[in-house]
């Protein structure tokens, strides 16, 4: 069984939470004022680093121990944070932060990347991908990744059902892109630079969509004719 008795020297044995902890430490400030004289510096100091200790603690759940606050932070509870903007720079990094995807509150995640084909390539970042945790953030309406080296897009982001806004400009090895199709909430949709050469098939179920950048791309005039017929109320940018 734990020792419940934390030892601080003024013969008080403490219940925990905050309100003990305050009674505890009036109880300790009146024994030792009535003890000593108050001109004393070591004793103050002393008062005064109590108090900062006991003001800067909280009680586990089971009232066990005398934790400070900070490590019991439950970040599904205070996290509100409704958008994040960085780059890959700031990040130091070519992956999306494991945080991010604790953000359940997120409708804006903006990461730039870098050009990487000139100047230091080994202080050089860029996302080379969208993990499948991207799933999580359920309340996304824009997602903003470009100048970076994405190839694919994950199936997972196609379950993100409130997404209006994908900007993948500058992504050039992106290859892939079916998975877009699959996201009928999208109006903005945006491929600037990424060498596409075909579009996907079923381009035309995006009907929601109301513009589309497409320059700095591949197509041929074949498929720029295609796109036009199966998306006529969309404002396309050859």
């Amino acid at each position: 069984m734990r020792n419940r008795n934390v030892g601080v020297g003024c013969g008080y044995r403490p219940k925990f939470g905050l309100v003990a902890a305050i009674k505890k430490l009036l109880y300790c400030v009146h024994k030792q004022v009535v003890g000593y004289a108050m001109t004393d510096f070591k004793l103050i100091m002393n008062i005064f680093f109590w108090s900062l200790f006991f003001v800067g603690c909280s009680s586990t759940k089971n009232g066990e121990y005398l934790i400070p606050s900070t490590t019991i932070i439950n970040w599904k509870q205070t996290d509100t944070t409704k958008e994040f903007s960085t780059t890959t720079k700031a990040l130091r990094s070519n992956a999306i932060p494991d945080s991010v995807f604790k953000m359940t509150k997120l409708e804006s995640l903006t990461i730039s990347g870098m050009d990487c084909d000139y100047g230091d390539r080994t202080n050089c970042w860029m996302i080379k991908e969208i993990p499948a945790e991207i799933k999580n953030l359920k309340k996304l309406t824009t997602l903003r990744l470009t100048l970076n080296a994405i190839s694919t897009i994950p199936t997972d982001l196609t379950e993100l059902k409130n997404l209006i806004l994908i900007d993948f400009t500058d992504n050039a090895g992106l290859n892939n892109i079916d998975n877009l199709t699959k996201i009928r909430s999208l109006e903005y949709l945006y491929l600037y630079g990424c060498g596409l050469t075909k579009m996907p098939k079923n381009i035309g179920d995006l009907k929601n969509l109301k513009e589309l950048g497409l320059v700095g791309n591949n197509l041929d005039k074949a498929e720029v004719t295609r796109i036009k017929s199966v998306l006529p109320n969309c404002t396309i940018k050859f």
